[in-house]
């Protein structure tokens, strides 16, 4: 049978022991403690184990599946070098650009051989140990083949053969290559052996007894790996790539060695690229390589046009009927690119109709060649950008991290800047330094005089990094999404003038609840587990009713959220301290976006028909939501109690348990003469969904007292004090006299888990019966 085991471990202030009675109830409470605090814990089932937050307020989350549909690539010219003959296509993981080759029946074959001439960069240092240099093998590896480095330090190189048997892929010794000039790797597979060659001599050969199956449906890439467009990637020089389904003798691998340019043999060329400027295959087959770059962000005009921020080339891009237009709107020149750095942000004017605004966030140079971040205005006629007006200047940059870049402009008419801390946290709490802040302008530049702080355009502070800034213009609610490092990204509410704590109030990779103070504002919403939140945008349209009404975040992490907030005042967790923002969540919609290879959602908009367009290195239309029959994957628990107790945390294990670390630190003020012996009790309710546990089974209650010590006591009487279709309550009693409680309450999550656990025993002892 399976359970969830929730354990709650509570500090009570007054310590001597009082018994309870095992098979007692409710009747037996003596003098009790009022409910005068609440506190809402949201439980979220990430699939290897549940982890449970303070949340401001009570919501259930689902996830629905989603359909799309590509719509176009983004591309770029690629960096070229000096190569072994001609050019080399440059790689640097800073960039995060990639190459994308097309998967064509004849790459499909059982026999086959690849060559290609690489070199590494030695600084930086490549952050990934295991990038992929050329990949067409499948997330569980059991398609194609792939060569990779062993670490991120030697960059060595090896090749991996995937097996259908289940093992892991074969895989080739690492092979050195040089930081000064190219080396030539070929690997050759003619369906029973492996064989590597370095600069035309053979390295390594492998004997292979698996099943090999090529890669099916996923495009060839250089640079990342085939299956994620954000994982793996290479830091170097990749020259002359050939793809042959034949053998190549060892003559002539000798030959591509000595004399590359001779070896022009077509005989099972099947792919040839040979980056001489140029992505193009020379092979009969002639299917071109692009080089795809990265989005930062997408915003719609009143006529349907979408906008497109290219990061790495200044480029901003116009889709016009799905057709990515050839000549670009506008191009950044000067332009400072880096991890986190680069053209950011897009807005287009509310009056676009009359005076074809639109407004860009860029990374670039101020005349000391220093960096900082720059908001222009263009202006549009005929999907080009005249009179490139600057309207906020010298925005202080890192050169690499935390820029922001997010522009909306609100129900005020006025521009909203997000600006990163600049690795410069410090000064998030400053008002005085731009850093880790949100701007508010006039779209002239200007400050407006209804402000919170006179003169300045600060409008919040202690911000970390934003990439997404949205308003409901119905409402008057503005959101913005905050990143963490890796723990505990955030949606908050937008308030005039207020500090959301970063960094000395609530440090990073921490739980809002870390913060002691009433000053900072906490969030609606945290993730355990980093979603990395993007471009933000409130969704109003019919098309898909299931999202009408909601905010709409896109994710790092691949998937969008959608968010129905509710401005009118309902109960929240005691440990909030209001400031003017009654917003709370009504719920959440994990809508799973599914693509693969993995692509991150970073750009996000609507048309004004409705329709949903998302892309990180391809631009995507949204088809459909599944929403026949969401899956419940946020479960929200309710605790009352008295003053005399405090909730400290909630989390969850990996055995399917909950913890509840519930502490009074007035405790450890008192001594043994200050122990009042004491009958009374208090209680503490709980109010647990039936998703989450459908059936109370059990409860044991293992109470530490100084004078009797540790006992546990079975209180399974106590259950429930009410019930409800959705919930079980429980009302339990606590004696006073005790320094802490710990509460296991056990309960089934379904009948049909019950009979499948019982039935896979029952086949497990079948088994075990069968092999003694």
């Amino acid at each position: 049978m399976l359970y969830f085991f929730i354990l709650v471990i509570i500090f009570i202030p007054f310590v001597v022991f009082a018994p309870l009675s095992v098979n007692g109830s409710s009747n037996d409470i003596g003098q009790e403690h009022m409910f005068n605090k609440s506190s809402f814990y949201s439980c979220q089932d990430y699939g290897k184990d549940i982890q449970c937050a303070l949340s401001k307020s009570e919501f259930e989350g689902f996830s629905v599946d989603a359909t799309s549909n590509q719509i176009t690539p983004i591309t770029r010219e690629a960096d070229y070098v000096d190569g072994k003959s001609g050019n080399a296509v440059i790689f640097q993981e800073k960039f995060r650009d990639f190459i994308e080759i097309s998967n064509i029946t004849a790459y499909k074959s059982d026999v086959f051989s690849i060559s290609f001439w690489v070199e590494k960069i030695s600084t930086p240092i490549q952050s990934t140990p295991d990038a992929h240099v050329i990949s067409h093998t499948t997330v569980n590896k059991d398609e194609g083949w792939f060569f990779s480095t062993n670490n991120a330090q030697d960059q060595d190189i090896v090749f991996g053969l995937t097996t259908k048997s289940g093992n892991e892929p074969l895989m080739s010794k690492p092979l050195p290559i040089s930081n000064s000039s190219f080396t030539n790797i070929v690997a050759t597979f003619d369906g029973s052996d492996i064989r590597v060659y370095g600069n035309g001599s053979l390295y390594d050969s492998i004997e292979y007894n698996g099943t090999y199956t090529p890669t099916q449906n996923l495009p060839i890439h250089i640079g990342v790996a085939s299956y994620c467009s954000e994982c793996t990637k290479f830091q170097g020089m990749v020259d002359d790539v050939r793809f042959y389904d034949r053998i190549l003798t060892p003559m002539e691998i000798s030959q591509i060695y000595n004399d590359n340019e001779s070896m022009t043999t077509s005989n099972g060329l099947v792919g040839h690229w040979e980056f001489d400027n140029t992505m193009n295959d020379s092979s009969v087959y002639k299917n071109n390589g692009r080089m795809l770059t990265m989005t930062s962000s997408l915003v719609t005009s009143p006529d349907g046009r979408i906008f497109i921020a290219e990061k790495n080339t200044g480029k901003i891009r116009i889709l016009q009927n799905d057709i990515l237009l050839d000549r670009p709107f506008a191009t950044i020149d000067n332009l400072d690119v880096n991890w986190e750095t680069g053209l950011l942000g897009l807005a287009i004017d509310p009056e676009f109709e009359k005076n074809h605004f639109v407004y860009a966030y860029y990374s670039t140079f101020d005349v000391n060649d220093k960096p900082i971040n720059r908001v222009v205005r263009f202006t549009e006629k005929d999907n080009l950008s005249f009179n490139k007006t600057v309207i906020f200047d010298n925005i202080p940059s890192s050169a690499a991290f935390h820029a922001g870049g997010s522009l909306a402009i609100g129900p005020d008419d006025k521009l909203y800047i997000s600006i990163g801390d600049a690795r410069a946290s410090i000064y998030s709490q400053s008002k005085d330094i731009l850093v880790g802040k949100i701007l508010r302008i006039n779209k002239d530049g200007t400050i407006p005089s209804d402000n919170p702080f006179p003169n300045s355009p600060v409008y919040t502070l202690g911000h970390r990094n934003i990439f997404g800034i949205a308003f409901n213009e119905k409402d008057g609610i503005g959101i913005f999404t905050e990143n963490n490092d890796k723990l505990f990204d955030e949606i908050n509410v937008l308030k005039k003038g207020g500090n959301y704590g970063f960094p000395n109030m609530q440090p990073e990779n921490n739980h809002w609840k870390a913060s002691n103070s009433t000053i900072d504002i906490k969030p609606l919403r945290s993730f355990y587990y980093s979603i990395a939140p993007t471009q933000t945008i409130y969704y109003i349209s019919d098309h898909f009713p299931y999202l009408k009404d909601t905010f709409l975040v896109g994710t790092y992490t691949g998937d969008i959220y959608s968010i129905e907030i509710n401005n009118k005042t309902k109960k929240i967790s005691s440990e909030v301290t209001p400031h003017n923002d009654p917003e709370t969540i009504d719920s959440e919609k994990h809508i799973q976006i599914n693509l693969y290879p993995f692509e991150s959602v970073i750009g996000l908009t609507q048309t004004p028909g409705g329709d949903i367009y998302f892309g990180g290195y391809h631009i995507y239309k949204l088809d459909s939501i599944i929403a026949d029959d969401p899956e419940q994957i946020l479960f929200s628990l309710q605790l009352d109690y008295p003053d005399n107790i405090t909730i400290d945390n909630v989390f969850a294990g990996y055995q399917k348990y909950i913890v509840v670390d519930i502490q009074n630190n007035d405790i450890k003020k008192l001594d043994n003469s200050q122990y009042n012996l004491s009958n009374s009790y208090s209680l503490i309710k709980l109010k647990i969904p039936k998703s989450l546990l459908s059936d109370i089974v059990n409860i044991n209650a293992t109470v530490v007292s100084p004078i009797k010590g540790e006992n546990t006591y079975d209180i399974t009487d106590y259950l429930l004090n009410d019930t409800s279709p959705k919930s079980n309550e429980l009302s339990i009693p606590l004696p006073n006299d005790s320094i802490t409680t710990t509460l296991s309450i056990y309960g089934e999550e379904s009948s049909s888990d019950s009979e499948e656990e019982s039935s896979s025993d029952s086949e497990e002892e079948s088994s075990s019966d069968s092999e003694e």
